[in-house]
């Protein structure tokens, strides 16, 4: 792929349509216990050719979630979705990068024992739901330090060195096809790698998350970060820098026709998520909203809310943990009834 931002999906649109096509937690929205498709307020469809109900999701449901499917605002935007394949773990999925019919998916295994908390990242069929590889746990040396291992895959992204997935602390760099870890940094503060993002110029965004306040996105030249000897992370690298909001689980860079292109922001809880465009652009979406690949006319997003360590503690909507939005209508989706 070449160094871009936006994850290329020029195949996507040859998916199979899923749904037949028409014209501190707590939860502050409403409207997760309604129906799918039942929507908010006006309930008319722009563009898409949702919502998708529980037996049009590809892939096979966690043994714990039974429809129907929860609605929530635009889902029927929401053209396709994907269950992730199981992995006998308490998975949580965090980044995601999407090219044609294929999604590479990071995130952490939760629960358990103390120290099991380890990155795994997962390469998924999105026509079927199909598992086509994995690793658990990710690790590999920094320099000539001693090994270690990814700890939270909170985002990834991808150019044409490779898949890079982040964690707080460290950066990794892998193979796509292989999954094998090709290089890795350490991120040293106020630098923050809660997850990543690719911009029009090739530059590297790492961005912090944080509850209840802003924090930063540093940008890095990806040229900088492989000169030899390099593998720290710091401010001293950054070629630039932007606020983030509070509550910033993933970001994508492209124009969604709403002026030129810029970040993203996904903003969630397992109960609520926004899209956020900046100032008079906080639209509703999905429900536990993670990671998010745009291009042309499709988003992908994953979503944590059906991972086992929150739906199991109840009150979670079920919503699919892979949903592709068709953008076509964008410009009338309904702003976020609730803020993460």
């Amino acid at each position: 792929m070449s160094v871009r931002s936006r994850v290329l999906v020029a195949a996507l649109l040859l998916l199979p349509v899923l749904a037949a096509c028409s014209t501190d937690e707590s939860d502050h929205g409403p409207g997760t216990d309604r129906p799918s498709g039942s929507g908010t307020g006006s309930g008319t469809k722009t563009a898409g050719c949702g919502p998708v109900a529980f037996d049009e999701v590809a892939g096979r449901p966690p043994s714990y979630v039974d429809g129907p499917m929860n609605g929530f605002p635009n889902d029927h935007a929401v053209c396709a979705a994907a269950w992730l394949p199981r992995t006998g773990t308490k998975f949580v999925p965090q980044g995601l990068v999407v090219e044609g019919g294929t999604a590479w998916v990071s995130g952490y295994d939760g629960g358990g024992a103390v120290g099991s908390l380890y990155c795994r990242v997962l390469k998924v069929d999105l026509a079927t739901g199909r598992k086509l590889d994995e690793r658990a746990p990710v690790g590999g040396q920094i320099g000539f330090r001693d090994p270690v291992d990814c700890r939270h895959g909170g985002g990834l992204s991808r150019d044409e060195h490779g898949l890079w997935l982040a964690e707080k602390r460290r950066l990794w760099l892998l193979d796509p096809q292989t999954l094998e870890t090709i290089r890795a940094w350490a991120i040293v503060l106020p630098v923050w790698g809660s997850f990543v993002v690719h911009d029009d110029a090739g530059r590297i965004g790492l961005a912090g998350f944080a509850e209840h306040r802003p924090t930063r996105m540093h940008w890095f030249d990806a040229d900088d970060l492989l000169a030899p000897g390099v593998i720290e992370v710091t401010t001293g690298l950054a070629v630039g820098e932007q606020p983030v909001p509070a509550r910033g689980q993933g970001a994508f860079h492209a124009d969604l026709g709403r002026g030129p292109a810029k970040v993203w922001f996904v903003r969630s809880t397992t109960r609520c998520g926004m899209l956020d465009g900046g100032p008079r652009s906080h639209l509703g979406f999905i429900p536990g909203a993670e990671g998010a690949a745009v291009s042309g006319r499709s988003l992908w997003v994953v979503s944590e809310s059906t991972s086992a360590p929150y739906f199991l503690d109840g009150g979670r909507p079920v919503v699919p943990a892979l949903a592709r939005f068709d953008l076509r209508g964008i410009a009338e989706w309904e702003p976020a009834p609730c803020v993460p």
